[in-house]
Protein backbone atom coordinates (compact mmCIF):
# COMPACT_ATOMS: atom_id res chain seq x y z
CA UNK A 1 0.00 0.00 0.00
CA UNK A 2 1.87 3.15 -1.13
CA UNK A 3 1.57 6.77 -2.17
CA UNK A 4 -0.60 9.07 0.82
CA UNK A 5 -3.66 6.69 1.45
CA UNK A 6 -2.94 5.23 4.76
CA UNK A 7 -4.98 6.33 7.72
CA UNK A 8 -5.45 4.95 10.91
CA UNK A 9 -8.45 5.27 12.95
CA UNK A 10 -8.06 4.97 17.09
CA UNK A 11 -10.97 5.09 19.40
CA UNK A 12 -11.00 4.20 22.79
CA UNK A 13 -12.38 1.53 24.43
CA UNK A 14 -15.89 1.98 26.04
CA UNK A 15 -14.67 5.41 26.34
CA UNK A 16 -16.27 6.89 29.57
CA UNK A 17 -16.48 3.57 31.57
CA UNK A 18 -12.50 3.59 30.61
CA UNK A 19 -12.16 6.80 31.86
CA UNK A 20 -14.08 5.59 35.52
CA UNK A 21 -12.21 2.19 35.93
CA UNK A 22 -8.59 4.00 34.97
CA UNK A 23 -9.07 5.59 39.08
CA UNK A 24 -10.85 2.64 39.98
CA UNK A 25 -9.47 -0.64 38.52
CA UNK A 26 -10.78 -2.92 41.26
CA UNK A 27 -14.30 -2.12 39.22
CA UNK A 28 -12.74 -3.90 36.10
CA UNK A 29 -14.90 -7.07 35.09
CA UNK A 30 -18.28 -5.38 36.71
CA UNK A 31 -20.99 -3.96 35.30
CA UNK A 32 -20.49 -0.43 34.63
CA UNK A 33 -23.32 2.23 32.83
CA UNK A 34 -22.15 5.96 32.50
CA UNK A 35 -25.52 8.06 32.65
CA UNK A 36 -26.03 11.49 30.62
CA UNK A 37 -26.76 14.84 32.04
CA UNK A 38 -29.21 14.55 35.25
CA UNK A 39 -28.54 11.02 35.40
CA UNK A 40 -31.48 10.16 32.50
CA UNK A 41 -30.46 7.40 30.38
CA UNK A 42 -27.33 5.16 29.78
CA UNK A 43 -24.77 6.80 27.02
CA UNK A 44 -21.60 4.08 28.31
CA UNK A 45 -21.39 0.66 29.44
CA UNK A 46 -18.68 -1.53 29.72
CA UNK A 47 -19.01 -5.02 28.32
CA UNK A 48 -20.42 -7.02 30.85
CA UNK A 49 -23.71 -4.35 30.91
CA UNK A 50 -24.32 -5.08 27.34
CA UNK A 51 -24.32 -8.68 27.96
CA UNK A 52 -27.15 -8.30 30.12
CA UNK A 53 -28.83 -6.55 27.63
CA UNK A 54 -28.11 -2.96 28.55
CA UNK A 55 -28.61 -0.48 25.41
CA UNK A 56 -27.62 2.64 24.55
CA UNK A 57 -30.19 5.63 25.45
CA UNK A 58 -32.03 3.47 27.59
CA UNK A 59 -33.59 5.43 30.85
CA UNK A 60 -32.32 4.74 34.10
CA UNK A 61 -35.37 4.49 35.66
CA UNK A 62 -36.55 1.58 33.03
CA UNK A 63 -33.01 -0.27 33.72
CA UNK A 64 -33.09 1.03 37.34
CA UNK A 65 -34.39 -3.12 38.36
CA UNK A 66 -31.83 -5.02 36.04
CA UNK A 67 -28.56 -3.00 37.31
CA UNK A 68 -29.39 -3.38 40.90
CA UNK A 69 -29.99 -7.18 40.32
CA UNK A 70 -26.65 -7.88 38.48
CA UNK A 71 -25.20 -5.12 41.38
CA UNK A 72 -24.25 -2.71 39.11
CA UNK A 73 -21.91 0.52 39.46
CA UNK A 74 -23.40 3.63 38.40
CA UNK A 75 -21.24 6.73 37.69
CA UNK A 76 -23.31 10.30 36.51
CA UNK A 77 -21.18 11.76 33.24
CA UNK A 78 -18.22 13.56 34.52
CA UNK A 79 -16.93 15.43 31.44
CA UNK A 80 -14.14 17.43 32.61
CA UNK A 81 -12.53 14.35 33.68
CA UNK A 82 -13.21 12.76 29.89
CA UNK A 83 -11.95 16.08 28.35
CA UNK A 84 -8.36 15.78 29.82
CA UNK A 85 -8.32 12.26 29.55
CA UNK A 86 -8.99 12.93 25.80
CA UNK A 87 -6.23 15.65 25.65
CA UNK A 88 -3.61 13.50 27.08
CA UNK A 89 -4.49 10.48 24.35
CA UNK A 90 -4.20 12.93 21.25
CA UNK A 91 -1.26 14.74 22.38
CA UNK A 92 0.31 10.69 22.93
CA UNK A 93 -1.45 10.03 19.02
CA UNK A 94 0.42 13.26 17.65
CA UNK A 95 3.77 11.35 18.30
CA UNK A 96 2.79 8.78 15.77
CA UNK A 97 1.66 10.64 12.79
CA UNK A 98 2.30 14.16 10.71
CA UNK A 99 -1.47 14.71 10.30
CA UNK A 100 -4.13 14.16 13.44
CA UNK A 101 -7.72 14.92 13.34
CA UNK A 102 -9.48 15.03 16.33
CA UNK A 103 -13.07 13.32 14.98
CA UNK A 104 -14.53 13.18 18.73
CA UNK A 105 -13.72 13.37 22.59
CA UNK A 106 -12.61 9.75 21.88
CA UNK A 107 -11.29 9.32 18.35
CA UNK A 108 -9.04 10.46 16.00
CA UNK A 109 -7.77 9.66 12.55
CA UNK A 110 -4.12 9.90 12.01
CA UNK A 111 -2.48 10.32 8.41
CA UNK A 112 0.85 7.59 8.18
CA UNK A 113 0.80 7.52 4.14
CA UNK A 114 3.94 9.76 4.12
CA UNK A 115 6.41 8.10 7.01
CA UNK A 116 8.96 6.69 4.62
CA UNK A 117 9.40 2.74 5.35
CA UNK A 118 6.49 2.64 8.04
CA UNK A 119 5.86 -0.75 9.05
CA UNK A 120 2.19 -0.53 9.70
CA UNK A 121 1.70 -3.49 11.69
CA UNK A 122 4.59 -2.90 14.03
CA UNK A 123 3.20 1.10 14.15
CA UNK A 124 0.02 -0.16 14.99
CA UNK A 125 1.58 -2.67 17.77
CA UNK A 126 3.26 0.32 19.22
CA UNK A 127 0.83 2.74 19.54
CA UNK A 128 -1.22 0.45 21.14
CA UNK A 129 1.40 -0.25 23.91
CA UNK A 130 2.20 2.71 24.13
CA UNK A 131 -0.59 4.42 24.45
CA UNK A 132 -1.57 1.99 27.35
CA UNK A 133 1.34 2.46 29.03
CA UNK A 134 1.72 6.07 29.05
CA UNK A 135 -2.14 7.22 29.58
CA UNK A 136 -3.52 3.67 30.71
CA UNK A 137 -6.53 3.83 27.71
CA UNK A 138 -7.41 0.83 26.23
CA UNK A 139 -7.51 1.26 22.80
CA UNK A 140 -8.50 -0.13 19.19
CA UNK A 141 -6.80 0.89 16.32
CA UNK A 142 -7.96 0.26 12.48
CA UNK A 143 -5.51 0.75 9.11
CA UNK A 144 -6.67 1.03 5.74
CA UNK A 145 -5.90 2.87 2.76
CA UNK A 146 -9.20 5.40 3.09
CA UNK A 147 -10.94 6.82 6.06
CA UNK A 148 -13.77 4.51 5.38
CA UNK A 149 -11.68 1.43 6.15
CA UNK A 150 -9.73 2.59 8.46
CA UNK A 151 -12.89 3.16 10.76
CA UNK A 152 -14.13 -0.21 8.70
CA UNK A 153 -10.74 -1.96 10.05
CA UNK A 154 -11.61 -0.71 13.80
CA UNK A 155 -15.12 -2.08 14.14
CA UNK A 156 -13.88 -5.34 12.47
CA UNK A 157 -10.80 -5.47 15.34
CA UNK A 158 -13.49 -4.63 17.71
CA UNK A 159 -15.77 -7.69 16.67
CA UNK A 160 -12.53 -9.83 16.59
CA UNK A 161 -11.21 -8.73 20.06
CA UNK A 162 -7.87 -7.46 19.03
CA UNK A 163 -6.14 -4.57 19.68
CA UNK A 164 -5.50 -3.51 16.42
CA UNK A 165 -6.21 -4.47 12.36
CA UNK A 166 -4.40 -3.74 9.32
CA UNK A 167 -5.55 -3.75 5.99
CA UNK A 168 -3.02 -3.27 3.41
CA UNK A 169 -3.40 -5.57 1.24
CA UNK A 170 -6.84 -6.43 -1.61
CA UNK A 171 -6.99 -9.83 -0.02
CA UNK A 172 -7.31 -8.48 3.42
CA UNK A 173 -10.11 -6.07 2.17
CA UNK A 174 -11.88 -8.07 0.66
CA UNK A 175 -11.89 -10.51 3.14
CA UNK A 176 -13.45 -7.93 6.04
CA UNK A 177 -15.95 -6.35 4.06
CA UNK A 178 -17.49 -10.07 2.30
CA UNK A 179 -19.70 -9.83 6.01
CA UNK A 180 -19.80 -6.66 7.30
CA UNK A 181 -23.12 -4.91 8.30
CA UNK A 182 -23.73 -2.40 6.20
CA UNK A 183 -25.61 -1.01 9.00
CA UNK A 184 -22.16 -0.56 10.75
CA UNK A 185 -20.14 0.93 7.76
CA UNK A 186 -19.25 4.49 8.70
CA UNK A 187 -21.11 6.76 6.88
CA UNK A 188 -24.72 4.35 6.91
CA UNK A 189 -27.36 5.87 8.43
CA UNK A 190 -31.28 5.05 9.02
CA UNK A 191 -32.29 6.42 5.84
CA UNK A 192 -29.74 4.97 4.09
CA UNK A 193 -29.87 1.68 5.73
CA UNK A 194 -33.33 1.01 4.49
CA UNK A 195 -32.89 1.90 1.21
CA UNK A 196 -30.01 -0.40 0.61
CA UNK A 197 -31.40 -3.38 2.74
CA UNK A 198 -34.69 -2.69 0.21
CA UNK A 199 -32.30 -3.27 -2.54
CA UNK A 200 -30.80 -6.52 -1.35
CA UNK A 201 -27.61 -4.68 0.28
CA UNK A 202 -26.93 -6.10 3.59
CA UNK A 203 -23.20 -5.78 3.37
CA UNK A 204 -20.17 -3.86 2.79
CA UNK A 205 -19.27 -6.13 0.05
CA UNK A 206 -22.67 -6.59 -1.63
CA UNK A 207 -22.50 -2.49 -1.80
CA UNK A 208 -18.94 -2.11 -2.94
CA UNK A 209 -19.95 -4.53 -5.71
CA UNK A 210 -22.91 -2.49 -7.29
CA UNK A 211 -22.28 -0.65 -10.30
CA UNK A 212 -21.02 2.76 -10.75
CA UNK A 213 -24.06 4.02 -12.47
CA UNK A 214 -26.62 2.50 -10.20
CA UNK A 215 -24.80 4.35 -7.01
CA UNK A 216 -24.92 7.75 -9.08
CA UNK A 217 -28.73 7.16 -9.63
CA UNK A 218 -29.50 5.87 -5.93
CA UNK A 219 -27.31 7.30 -3.21
CA UNK A 220 -26.16 11.34 -2.94
CA UNK A 221 -22.69 12.81 -3.29
CA UNK A 222 -21.59 11.31 0.38
CA UNK A 223 -22.78 7.78 -0.81
CA UNK A 224 -20.21 7.74 -3.82
CA UNK A 225 -17.49 8.75 -1.93
CA UNK A 226 -18.88 5.86 0.48
CA UNK A 227 -18.20 3.48 -2.50
CA UNK A 228 -15.50 4.48 -3.86
CA UNK A 229 -13.56 4.68 -0.39
CA UNK A 230 -15.08 0.87 0.08
CA UNK A 231 -12.30 0.41 -3.21
CA UNK A 232 -9.30 2.26 -1.42
CA UNK A 233 -9.77 5.40 -3.46
CA UNK A 234 -9.25 8.07 -0.89
CA UNK A 235 -12.53 10.96 -1.43
CA UNK A 236 -12.18 11.77 2.45
CA UNK A 237 -9.08 13.78 4.19
CA UNK A 238 -7.74 14.75 6.93
CA UNK A 239 -8.25 18.20 7.99
CA UNK A 240 -7.06 20.22 10.96
CA UNK A 241 -9.52 20.89 13.91
CA UNK A 242 -10.27 24.70 13.38
CA UNK A 243 -10.44 24.44 9.79
CA UNK A 244 -12.82 21.55 10.06
CA UNK A 245 -14.96 22.71 12.90
CA UNK A 246 -18.54 23.98 11.98
CA UNK A 247 -19.24 24.81 15.45
CA UNK A 248 -18.40 24.90 19.47
CA UNK A 249 -20.98 24.36 21.51
CA UNK A 250 -22.61 24.24 25.14
CA UNK A 251 -25.36 23.37 26.45
CA UNK A 252 -27.09 21.67 29.61
CA UNK A 253 -30.69 21.14 31.03
CA UNK A 254 -31.63 22.22 34.15
CA UNK A 255 -32.26 20.17 37.19
CA UNK A 256 -35.92 21.81 37.24
CA UNK A 257 -37.78 24.01 35.32
CA UNK A 258 -36.37 27.80 35.66
CA UNK A 259 -38.64 30.78 35.69
CA UNK A 260 -36.29 33.54 37.16
CA UNK A 261 -33.92 35.34 34.40
CA UNK A 262 -30.72 35.28 36.71
CA UNK A 263 -31.03 31.92 37.47
CA UNK A 264 -30.98 31.45 33.23
CA UNK A 265 -28.03 34.35 33.12
CA UNK A 266 -25.96 32.33 35.54
CA UNK A 267 -25.98 29.03 33.10
CA UNK A 268 -25.74 31.72 29.83
CA UNK A 269 -22.66 32.89 31.92
CA UNK A 270 -21.21 29.47 32.27
CA UNK A 271 -22.20 28.13 29.28
CA UNK A 272 -19.77 31.62 27.24
CA UNK A 273 -16.85 31.03 29.66
CA UNK A 274 -17.02 26.95 28.09
CA UNK A 275 -17.50 27.96 24.62
CA UNK A 276 -14.62 30.88 25.44
CA UNK A 277 -12.29 28.34 26.83
CA UNK A 278 -12.33 25.56 24.13
CA UNK A 279 -11.89 28.64 21.35
CA UNK A 280 -8.56 29.11 23.42
CA UNK A 281 -7.89 25.77 23.90
CA UNK A 282 -7.65 25.48 20.17
CA UNK A 283 -6.32 28.65 19.17
CA UNK A 284 -9.42 29.82 17.15
CA UNK A 285 -11.76 33.16 17.17
CA UNK A 286 -15.55 32.75 16.44
CA UNK A 287 -17.77 35.96 14.75
CA UNK A 288 -21.08 34.80 15.63
CA UNK A 289 -22.50 33.62 18.85
CA UNK A 290 -25.98 31.95 19.11
CA UNK A 291 -27.97 31.93 22.64
CA UNK A 292 -30.90 29.96 23.12
CA UNK A 293 -33.77 28.53 25.48
CA UNK A 294 -35.53 25.29 25.38
CA UNK A 295 -38.84 24.28 27.49
CA UNK A 296 -39.95 20.73 27.54
CA UNK A 297 -41.57 19.52 24.43
CA UNK A 298 -42.67 16.17 26.00
CA UNK A 299 -44.86 18.18 28.42
CA UNK A 300 -47.72 19.07 26.79
CA UNK A 301 -49.58 20.55 30.30
CA UNK A 302 -46.84 23.62 29.93
CA UNK A 303 -46.68 26.14 26.94
CA UNK A 304 -43.97 25.79 24.67
CA UNK A 305 -41.03 28.30 23.70
CA UNK A 306 -37.97 27.45 21.30
CA UNK A 307 -36.39 31.08 20.95
CA UNK A 308 -33.19 31.72 19.42
CA UNK A 309 -30.65 34.49 19.01
CA UNK A 310 -27.63 34.87 16.50
CA UNK A 311 -25.50 37.92 17.26
CA UNK A 312 -22.57 38.88 15.15
CA UNK A 313 -19.35 40.23 16.96
CA UNK A 314 -18.26 42.95 15.92
CA UNK A 315 -14.57 41.55 15.84
CA UNK A 316 -13.77 37.50 16.32
CA UNK A 317 -13.29 36.85 20.00
CA UNK A 318 -12.85 34.12 22.32
CA UNK A 319 -12.42 36.39 25.81
CA UNK A 320 -14.77 34.88 28.49
CA UNK A 321 -15.67 38.46 29.74
CA UNK A 322 -17.22 39.56 25.79
CA UNK A 323 -18.45 36.48 25.30
CA UNK A 324 -20.56 36.57 28.31
CA UNK A 325 -21.27 40.33 28.12
CA UNK A 326 -22.71 39.45 24.37
CA UNK A 327 -24.69 36.42 25.46
CA UNK A 328 -26.45 37.86 28.49
CA UNK A 329 -27.73 40.97 26.49
CA UNK A 330 -28.93 38.24 24.11
CA UNK A 331 -30.69 36.13 27.02
CA UNK A 332 -32.32 39.38 27.61
CA UNK A 333 -34.05 39.88 24.11
CA UNK A 334 -35.33 36.26 24.23
CA UNK A 335 -36.47 35.49 27.21
CA UNK A 336 -40.44 35.69 28.41
CA UNK A 337 -41.41 35.46 31.60
CA UNK A 338 -44.34 32.79 32.00
CA UNK A 339 -42.50 29.61 31.01
CA UNK A 340 -40.80 26.74 32.24
CA UNK A 341 -37.58 26.66 30.55
CA UNK A 342 -35.29 23.56 30.50
CA UNK A 343 -32.34 23.66 29.05
CA UNK A 344 -30.11 26.74 27.60
CA UNK A 345 -27.08 26.77 25.69
CA UNK A 346 -24.58 29.03 23.76
CA UNK A 347 -22.72 28.14 20.34
CA UNK A 348 -20.17 30.16 18.85
CA UNK A 349 -19.79 29.65 14.72
CA UNK A 350 -17.80 31.30 12.14
CA UNK A 351 -14.52 29.77 13.68
CA UNK A 352 -11.49 31.23 12.48
CA UNK A 353 -8.02 30.76 13.19
CA UNK A 354 -6.79 33.21 15.75
CA UNK A 355 -4.34 34.39 13.50
CA UNK A 356 -6.35 35.33 10.59
CA UNK A 357 -8.64 37.96 12.86
CA UNK A 358 -8.78 41.36 11.64
CA UNK A 359 -9.56 44.51 13.34
CA UNK A 360 -10.47 47.98 12.91
CA UNK A 361 -7.84 50.89 13.28
CA UNK A 362 -10.90 53.09 14.59
CA UNK A 363 -12.13 50.64 17.11
CA UNK A 364 -11.82 51.29 20.82
CA UNK A 365 -11.75 47.74 21.05
CA UNK A 366 -8.78 46.34 23.78
CA UNK A 367 -7.84 42.83 22.24
CA UNK A 368 -4.90 42.73 23.63
CA UNK A 369 -6.30 43.64 27.03
CA UNK A 370 -8.91 41.18 26.68
CA UNK A 371 -6.29 38.17 25.78
CA UNK A 372 -3.75 38.78 28.40
CA UNK A 373 -7.01 39.05 31.20
CA UNK A 374 -8.35 35.74 29.47
CA UNK A 375 -4.56 34.24 29.40
CA UNK A 376 -4.27 35.14 33.49
CA UNK A 377 -7.97 33.27 34.46
CA UNK A 378 -6.75 30.42 32.55
CA UNK A 379 -3.13 30.08 33.80
CA UNK A 380 -5.04 30.37 37.29
CA UNK A 381 -7.56 27.63 36.81
CA UNK A 382 -4.69 25.43 35.15
CA UNK A 383 -2.77 25.09 38.28
CA UNK A 384 -6.04 25.26 40.89
CA UNK A 385 -8.77 23.70 39.58
CA UNK A 386 -11.09 25.12 36.97
CA UNK A 387 -13.43 27.66 38.24
CA UNK A 388 -11.08 28.77 40.52
CA UNK A 389 -11.53 32.36 39.03
CA UNK A 390 -14.34 33.06 36.71
CA UNK A 391 -17.12 35.68 35.74
CA UNK A 392 -18.93 36.47 38.83
CA UNK A 393 -22.67 36.54 36.53
CA UNK A 394 -21.50 32.52 36.55
CA UNK A 395 -23.00 32.64 40.66
CA UNK A 396 -21.26 31.16 43.11
CA UNK A 397 -24.07 28.66 44.76
CA UNK A 398 -26.51 27.07 41.56
CA UNK A 399 -29.49 25.50 42.53
CA UNK A 400 -30.05 25.09 38.51
CA UNK A 401 -27.20 22.56 37.93
CA UNK A 402 -28.37 19.14 36.80
CA UNK A 403 -28.62 15.85 39.09
CA UNK A 404 -25.11 13.86 39.39
CA UNK A 405 -26.09 11.56 41.87
CA UNK A 406 -23.44 8.93 41.20
CA UNK A 407 -20.65 11.61 39.80
CA UNK A 408 -16.74 10.46 40.44
CA UNK A 409 -13.68 12.52 41.19
CA UNK A 410 -12.33 15.30 39.53
CA UNK A 411 -9.50 13.13 39.37
CA UNK A 412 -7.19 14.57 36.66
CA UNK A 413 -8.49 18.34 36.76
CA UNK A 414 -8.74 19.14 40.89
CA UNK A 415 -5.91 19.25 43.52
CA UNK A 416 -8.27 18.08 46.26
CA UNK A 417 -8.81 14.65 44.12
CA UNK A 418 -5.88 13.80 42.95
CA UNK A 419 -5.08 10.32 44.72
CA UNK A 420 -1.96 9.86 46.62
CA UNK A 421 0.22 7.16 47.16
CA UNK A 422 2.35 5.45 49.91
Amino acid sequence: MGGTGVFAHVDINNCYVGCETLFKPELKGRVIVVLSNNDGCVIARSNEAKEIGIKMADAEFMVRKNLAEHNAIIFSSNYPLYADMSARLMNNLARYTYMLMVYSIDEAFLALGDIYGLDLERHAQAISENVMHDTGLPITIGVGPTLSLAKLANKAAKKQKRDYLVLDTPEKIEQVVSNFPIEDVWGVGHAYYHKLVANGITTAADFRNRKADWVRQHMTVQGWRLHQELWGKPCNVIRDVAERSKGIESSQSFNSYQTRLEAIEEAVAMHAATVSLKLRQQKSMALNITVYLRTNKHNVKHDQHYPSITVKIPFAANSAHEFTRICIQALKAIWQPGYNYLKTGVRATGVIPAGEVQYNLYSDYESEREQRLAGLMDDLNLRYGRGTLRIATEGYKKKWVMKQEFLSKQYTTDWQDILTTR
